[in-house]
């Protein structure tokens, strides 16, 4: 998904704090799951969609959250994991979704599986609970081929690799209004960028003298 690249789902910003205790938690959506050996919260699942299977599941430790596994096109198979550490959010920071689970706590890297199987093919890396970097692999070939850096949560630069040597040779890079600044290219895939070559606009096309325009409709001689 990705996805920001990538954006957490809205219903799971419900009002969670409750299992984030050794209380029981029981409604329609969070159910807990306990240790049957040490009675300690384990997980917190969640059936978002409300079709009757589970698509959510939070790894506790007690009241400490650990990752979360998401079934995000609910085909019972998790495709994405997001991994959490303990911390507070940074001043002017998103909450994200774990902090519905345990608000001391702050992703620290993500990971999903956008193909055809569970091979991951995107990583997200953060820090103080804001979106750093990411890399994908975003035609499933098994190579990273697509560079995303932010700062304070905002693109930045996108680097491409077209051409499937392993190294980007097109860089897109952003201002500080979301927009498109500049475009650059890296042909041999030895770091030294250049800007790319603006490409000439559409030639216009002169309108078709009346007389001609005549003599199409009535396919004349």
């Amino acid at each position: 998904m990705s996805k920001m690249a990538f954006a957490f789902p809205a219903a799971l910003t419900l009002a969670l704090a409750p299992g984030c205790s050794s209380a029981p938690v029981e409604n329609d959506l969070i159910k807990p799951v306990y240790s049957k050996e040490t009675g300690r919260l384990e997980q917190l699942t969640a059936d978002r969609d409300h079709d009757g299977k589970i698509d959510t599941r939070a790894y506790m430790d007690g009241s400490h959250l650990k990752f979360i596994e998401l079934d995000r096109n609910n085909d019972g198979v998790p495709d994405r994991w997001e991994y959490y550490t303990p911390g507070a959010p940074a001043a002017g920071s998103q909450a994200g979704v774990g902090s519905a689970f345990d608000k001391g706590t702050l992703i620290e890297r993500a990971e999903e599986a956008n193909g055809p199987d569970v091979k991951v093919t995107r990583r997200e890396y953060y820090t103080g609970g804001r979106i750093v970097r990411v890399e994908e692999d975003s035609d499933f070939d098994g190579r990273v081929d697509k560079w995303e850096q932010y700062d304070n949560g905002a693109l930045v630069r996108m680097e491409l690799d077209l051409q499937g040597r392993g190294k980007p040779d097109r860089r897109l890079v952003y201002g500080a209004d979301g927009s498109l600044d500049h475009v650059e290219i890296d042909p041999t895939g030895t770091g030294a960028w250049a800007p790319a070559p603006v490409e000439p606009a559409p030639a216009a096309v002169a309108p078709l003298p009346a007389a001609n325009k005549s003599n199409r409709k009535s396919g004349g001689d």
